[in-house]
């Protein structure tokens, strides 16, 4: 088996059951941004405009100690769902706040870290240590989303 990193080319993957939500338009990236009160990295949004929302075609992310972590797929770039209710899923799993929840499944997330500044998040992936005690162990992914993306691997074989 070997790894096919990303290389900048075919990002969703296709067929999918995923349903992308509505395209995006400039209208809507601004909405967002304004809500979220952030700047979303420029390739974020240009692979949001491709396609709002769903599977990824390299789905897979090394940790450091070599551990990987499965990126399923990205929620869709909307205002009631999908993104826009990141702050809903911070409260609601007591998170930290500047976080931009991209994909998650209330026991481990993939988020834009914004703690240190509106512009050039990191990307954290979080997952649940333990149910009961609210404790969210937080492993830096990348410094930026194109770092993020160059990461991205997915099995071949």
């Amino acid at each position: 088996m070997s790894l096919q990193f990303y290389d900048g080319s075919q990002f969703w993957k296709s067929p999918s059951e995923y349903k992308p939500g509505q395209r995006v338009t400039e209208e809507k990236r601004t909405e967002i941004e304004s809500l979220l009160n952030v700047e979303l990295p420029a390739t974020y949004i240009q692979l949001m405009e491709q396609q709002n929302g769903g599977e990824l075609l390299y789905r897979y992310v090394l940790f450091e100690d070599g551990d990987a972590a499965i990126i399923p797929y990205f929620h869709e770039l909307e205002l009631k769902s999908g993104v826009g209710l990141s702050s809903v899923f911070i409260e609601e799993l007591g998170l930290p706040n500047d976080l931009i929840m991209l994909t998650g499944d209330f026991h481990s997330w993939l988020a834009l870290d914004y703690r240190h500044g509106k512009k050039e998040p990191s990307v954290l992936y979080l997952s649940e240590d333990d149910p009961a005690s609210g404790v969210w162990n937080e492993h830096l992914i990348a410094n930026t989303f194109d770092d993020f993306l160059k990461q991205l691997f997915k099995k071949e074989g």
